[in-house]
């Protein structure tokens, strides 16, 4: 049997008292880091409160899914996975591939970035058009479709859910992103993320040191938000009730 768990948006603490549950009675239990970062040690700790050793794969081993399947062929294993386990197209392939080897499968869902940064920003989720990440840049890799994404959601008046690349596990900073954003509008003029376009900015989502705050990308630059993982959305048209509940947030 292979069970996705789902942990949840920062710590142990956020796991279900099902998945708990559930953990206990595994024979093998896998981790994977790399959708997400959760605060330090929550593995460590979640394995010692379950009393199970659990084993961190890396992203390698979780897209071939080899690993996982083999156990789960004979034992009853479980993949964690920070958020809620289906959100990443990884682990819809892992489901796929365990019931074409007809290995029983069961997800334990989690709270989610996709529903709680919406939420803290008091934003209607139906509301948001396709969600982008923007990618980290490198020396020969500079791609610009993340600013393509935007300025098609904000042209039908939605909003958009930015996420920020990993890089081996490391969350993006706010401001290697901003200047990412920033060549990105020297080099598509289109106003998307120009320095008076305003975004909700959210670090740390689901911790006790949560920020999130509305503000101009200009302020975000010379301003500190907080510490990463950062998650950002560009409103579109607004309802009122939105307008109302983002301008409590402005910094």
């Amino acid at each position: 049997m292979l069970l996705l768990v789902g942990i949840g948006l920062w710590d142990w603490k956020d796991a279900s008292v099902r998945a708990l549950e559930e953990l206990k009675k595994c024979d093998v239990i896998f981790a994977e880091e790399y959708t997400s970062r959760m605060e330090e040690g929550t593995l460590a700790k979640l394995g010692k409160k379950i009393n199970k050793k659990i084993i961190v794969l890396g992203r390698e081993d979780v897209e071939s899914g080899k690993k996982i399947l083999a156990e789960a062929a004979k034992k009853k294993v479980a993949l964690l996975t920070p958020g809620d386990p289906m959100i990443a197209t990884t682990h819809i392939a892992l489901v796929l591939e365990a019931r074409k080897k007809k290995i029983q499968t069961k997800i334990i869902h989690a709270s989610s970035i996709f529903t709680a940064a919406i939420g803290e920003a008091g934003l209607q989720i139906y509301k948001f058009g396709k969600t982008v990440t923007l990618p980290k840049w490198r020396e020969k890799y500079r791609p610009t479709s993340t600013y393509d994404m935007v300025a098609e959601n904000r042209a039908r008046g939605l909003h958009t859910l930015l996420l920020l690349d990993l890089d081996e596990g490391m969350p993006m900073e706010l401001v290697e992103a901003l200047a990412i954003m920033e060549r990105m509008e020297e080099e598509k003029k289109l106003g998307v993320f120009a320095d008076d376009a305003h975004v909700v900015v959210l670090s740390r989502v689901g911790s006790g040191e949560q920020k999130v705050a509305y503000a101009q990308l200009i302020k975000l630059k010379t301003k500190k938000f907080g510490r990463p993982p950062y998650v950002l959305i560009i409103p579109g048209s607004m309802h009122f009730l939105e307008k109302e509940f983002v301008e409590g947030l402005r910094a």
